[in-house]
């Protein structure tokens, strides 16, 4: 793209981006007025921006979505009996609900049914349902009123069923004293029914939905044991002889209340870090106008708006600094508590603080554009994928609920066959009971979440909670180097065309405008580098006619100003394009690399015309990171495309090794299964994706389109380091809980089956396993975040 020039008029031009009027308006080449040059790169972007597709329906319509926020589900079972009713409803193309996010989405025909009538669907099937404008209904503090009020009368049910027992035991019985037994046996029942009501139809309703979806869980085993209980305890009442466990059936519902309240507690906890960064965008934004600044909902802004904001106010969109400057505080993002400078051209990020400068910004991304928005979306895709370990401990549990039944039904048998049916009954509740894989469920998934979080809070975005497990399984690191280990921006040092002469500057300023026009399509931190020298000097770029990357190797091309094909990139790309390289500048290539710099060639019709030596300076903390690593027991390498050469200097630099003059097909070979890759993000693609973990320092690139499992949004390598030791504490954590769990339900049962545990004392062990298997989960909350120190490995 040609450098646009200043018209000569002086009358106002209307900005054809952001409308403002300006005295010295900027062009594009196809004529369009700007008002300064961050509207008109802006521009640009949104030209270059592929359109957005919208979903089409059998009968050629539009689909629509919405989503609606849930409430009332218990377990996935619900998510699926959901799902399964608003599909079988006229109209909906397809509907996916997530237990974890509590949420429903619902693609429609809205020709057919609408969004209030989904509404209704949903409420029909037991569930509360909200739409996106309504405020969403609180299910904790509902459900914490009820576990209250349930709690009053549990306690009062267990109150005198002990003086009951009480007058049993110690023979405290008289006929006198029989009629006000009758009457709080009648009263135990009396206030049983709330608590079934309350606490016991959500889990009676959760038991069904996984019945019908032929997938018995948890809740069905304790349907099946509480309501058989009460079922029991009416008909002794009425027949006027046998036990009554009033008080069992309603303490069992309250424990598992309880046990639902702190689960619904460690999801709010594991959701902390989507919603800080969604709370953090402003609700209102300042438009800038040819008359006044005008206050506009956040949802109204589009991209190409130009934005005002004050002093202390957070950013309300990604955007392009067109006026001001002043210090940026962009920890909500990287983690990093130090605040950046920016001024005019640089990029600003959603939801980050404006400390002490007043600017004017064009908006570039907005809502879930934005790259908070990317994070927010990332992030409640990584809750809402399991891992391998999260499958395998589902299909336990899952195997868990139909052997219990069994169990249950032997304990039943047998001890019906050795002390009568009510015995028989209450050894198989406390079977049913002990064998609930609770504790197992809650094991894995909880530790991972509240590490996601963690991770989040520095500046580390997991694409998915399986990268952390893979992690902590990892022998091997390779880094790409540069961007990576080196560090950015890198510096043009200098220029060199050949023999010096009268026209050498001339040649030069050529050669320059012709390099750095090819590379400007580049992402590549060395083309970068080229491109801004060129703008320094004054080069007007132009853009190509043509423009291919070769990894590895360099990039080709073509100008409208040429009528050949340019070449520009490595010594071996030379070579093998058949470029003549003159002697005098294969001397000083060598000369240049001697001293430690990269190279970079360019050549056309036949020969290398010229090159360009940059800086390449390692990052500060490259070497403490290395060594951290290597003191962790991994295994360390570098992967680059650098000459032999260089890539011998940099080992001995770096003082690991260094495999160079690679090509991405050759990164990939040396990967192995138990092998993690840190590149830039950018050239590293086909590496990234296939090691066992990829990471991808995030240079300013699109954050969703990394091929990375991680993404470090905080420039620091010491966040590596940091990384591992979380995910090593997370698996720790993990195979704790785990084996905390097998253990309890093996002794549990054992025990249940020999009729040593009255079903209370079951439901109590179960509450109990799942607190402990919470705390020792919510420790990960107490992990050090990453604020300028490694924590220390164990």
């Amino acid at each position: 793209m040609q450098l646009a020039n200043y018209p000569t008029t002086q009358l106002l031009s209307t900005c054809s981006l952001c409308g403002l009027t300006t005295r010295h308006p900027l062009t594009n080449e196809q004529g369009d007025v700007f008002c300064c040059p961050s509207c008109r790169e802006v521009a640009a972007l949104l030209a270059e921006a592929p359109a957005q597709t919208v979903a089409q329906i059998a009968n050629g319509g539009h689909a629509e979505n919405v989503t609606l926020d849930l409430s009332g589900m218990w377990c996935s079972s619900c998510a699926w009996l959901v799902s399964e009713g608003l599909k079988r409803t006229k109209g909906v193309v397809n509907a996916e609900t997530s237990f974890i996010q509590g949420q429903t989405n619902i693609t429609f025909d809205p020709a057919i049914t609408n969004y209030k009538l989904l509404k209704r669907r949903v409420q029909s099937l037991g569930y509360k349902a909200t739409l996106p404008d309504e405020k969403p209904y609180d299910e904790e503090d509902a459900f914490f009123t009820r576990l209250l009020i349930g709690g009053v009368m549990v306690l009062h049910d267990m109150i005198v069923g002990a003086g009951i027992y009480a007058r049993e035991i110690f023979n405290w019985a008289t006929p006198e004293s029989q009629p006000l037994v009758d009457f709080f046996q009648v009263m135990m029942m009396v206030t049983s029914i709330p608590v079934l009501l309350l606490l016991g139809l959500p889990i009676l309703r959760a038991g069904f939905a996984s019945l019908l979806r032929g997938q018995p869980n948890i809740h069905t085993l304790i349907m099946i044991g509480t309501f058989s209980a009460f079922g029991l305890s009416v008909r002794n009442l009425i027949v006027g002889h046998g036990g009554l466990y009033f008080d069992t059936a309603t303490m069992l519902i309250f424990l598992v209340s309880v046990g639902r309240w702190l689960e619904m507690q460690a999801h709010k906890s594991s959701n902390t870090a989507v919603m800080k960064l969604l709370e953090q965008i402003p609700d209102t934004a300042l438009i800038v106008t040819g008359d006044a600044d005008k206050e506009v909902s956040v949802g109204d802004l589009k991209p190409g708006m130009r934005i005002r904001v004050r002093p202390g106010g957070r950013f309300p969109a990604d955007g392009l600094i067109a006026i001001g400057e002043g210090d940026v505080d962009e920890s909500l993002l990287t983690g990093e508590p130090k605040p950046v400078t920016h001024r005019e051209g640089d990029a600003v990020k959603a939801g980050t603080i404006n400390l002490d400068g007043s600017f004017e910004v064009i908006a570039t991304a907005v809502g879930d554009s934005t790259t908070a928005g990317q994070i927010g979306r990332l992030l409640h895709e990584a809750l809402w994928a399991r891992s391998p370990l999260e499958r395998t401990v589902d299909k336990l549990s899952a195997w868990m609920t139909p052997a219990a039944l069994t169990l249950a039904a032997i304990a039943f048998l047998v001890w019906t066959n050795i002390g009568g049916a009510e015995r028989g009954l209450i050894v198989a509740l406390s079977v049913l009971l002990i064998a609930c894989p609770c504790a197992l469920g809650l094991a894995t998934p909880l530790t991972l979440w509240l590490s996601l979080e963690r991770a989040a809070e520095s500046g580390v975005i997991l694409r998915s909670v399986a990268a952390l497990e893979r992690l902590a399984n990892v022998k091997q690191v390779f880094f790409d180097k540069t961007g990576t280990l080196t560090q950015l921006p890198m510096r043009v040092h200098e220029v060199f065309v050949g023999m010096i002469d009268d026209e050498e500057d001339e040649r030069r300023k050529k050669f320059l405008q012709v390099v750095a026009s090819i590379e400007n399509e580049s992402e590549h931190p060395l083309a970068k580098a080229v491109v801004e020298f060129a703008k320094s000097n004054q080069i007007e770029l132009v853009k190509p006619e043509s423009f291919k990357a070769i990894p590895a190797f360099g990039v080709v091309g073509k100008l409208p100003i040429t009528n050949y094909q340019i070449v520009i990139g490595s010594s071996r790309l030379m070579s093998a394009e058949g470029l003549e390289m003159p002697e005098e500048i294969g001397d000083q290539a060598r000369t240049w690399k001697e001293a430690g710099r990269v190279v970079v060639y360019a050549g056309w019709e036949g020969r290398v015309r010229g090159i360009l030596s940059l800086d390449e300076t390692i990052r500060a903390e490259s070497k403490e990171v290395l060594g951290q690593l290597g003191s962790r027991g991994l295994t360390l390498g570098v992967l680059t495309g650098d000459e032999q050469s260089a890539g011998e200097r940099w080992g001995k630099v770096l003082g690991i090794p260094v495999q160079a003059a690679l090509t991405p097909d050759e990164k990939m070979k040396r990967l192995a299964e138990d092998a993690a890759m840190v590149g830039d993000g950018i050239n590293d693609g086909p590496a990234l994706a296939s090691a066992a973990v990829g990471l991808a320092m995030n240079h300013g690139a699109d954050v969703a389109r990394s091929a990375s499992d991680i993404v470090l949004m905080r420039d620091d390598l010491r966040v590596i380091p940091w990384l591992f030791d979380l995910s090593r504490e997370a698996m720790k954590r993990v195979r704790q809980n785990l084996g905390w769990a097998v253990i309890y339900n093996l002794v549990g049962v054992a025990l249940a089956m020999a009729g040593l545990l009255q079903p209370v004392f079951s439901a109590f062990a179960m509450v109990a396993s799942s607190i402990f298997v919470t705390s020792n989960a919510m420790k990960m909350n107490k992990f050090p975040l990453l604020n300028g120190e490694t924590p220390v490995a164990e």
